[in-house]
């Protein structure tokens, strides 16, 4: 394997690391958010950047396990 196709792969796990993560904290962000309804009275605008940024964290995570998905497939292909 050459080093390019090792830095490939590398890079691959470390996007699915990041993905991982990012899937983590929207977990967190969920809780949070079905804590918030539970309880009452936090206000309009707290419920909204909590699922404001539960979608971003959600989006991002599919984005880069894509992108991970994807170089993945080019090392396997441009390997010999």
């Amino acid at each position: 394997m050459s080093a390019e196709i090792a830095a490939i792969i590398a890079h691959a796990e470390v996007l699915r690391s990041d993905a991982r993560a990012l899937a983590a904290c929207a977990e967190r962000l969920r809780a949070i958010e079905a804590e918030l309804k539970a309880g009452g009275g936090a206000p309009d605008w707290l419920h909204a950047s909590v699922t404001a940024h539960l979608a971003a964290c959600a989006a991002a995570a599919a984005d880069l396990e894509t992108a991970a998905q994807r170089l993945s497939r080019y090392a396997d292909k441009a390997s010999p």
